[in-house]
């Protein structure tokens, strides 16, 4: 399947998960804030990709990628976001506004932050192989915490 495909099926996904108009979504189209998706959405959405891409996207799968090495006060403190988690979450989503994905950040508005471009490319990682499952399998080996509140 080509990257162009994987997009579209993503979007198509969405607007089915959501009930809007493909013409109406684009990669940049934040799920919250423009497509209306609530919490209650995005495992719907999730489970759809799984569903129709033949993937599995544990919950919580990129904060555990982010949290890798990190101990949990350099990741978060009482559920808001440290430099070093505000940094390894800007290397790990590079599709988010770095300037909204900073140290202070409430990871309960994370979520708020994502566009429908952070699940095309969590598709096509999971696509090309799971390298997010050996991420994520690095850092539990080192002790890193995994209770966190992303993808809930």
């Amino acid at each position: 399947m080509t990257p162009d495909e994987i997009e579209k099926k993503v979007i198509q996904v969405i607007a089915d998960s959501l009930c809007a108009d493909t013409d109406a979504i684009t990669p940049q189209s934040s799920l919250m804030r423009d497509l209306g998706a609530e919490s209650i959405d995005f495992l719907d959405i999730m489970f759809r990709l799984e569903k129709e891409f033949g993937i599995k996207i544990p919950q919580r799968e990129i904060e555990r990628m982010a949290r890798g090495g990190l101990a949990p006060e350099e990741f978060e403190i009482n559920g808001v976001l440290q430099a070093k988690g505000a940094e390894r979450m800007r290397a790990l989503l590079p599709e988010l506004n770095p300037e909204e994905l900073c140290e202070g950040l409430a990871l309960r508005e994370l979520p708020s932050l994502f566009t429908v471009e952070v699940f095309v490319n969590i598709v096509k990682r999971k696509v090309a192989g799971g390298e997010l499952d050996s991420f994520i399998n690095a850092g539990a080996s080192t002790g890193a915490s995994n209770d966190g509140l992303l993808l809930r």
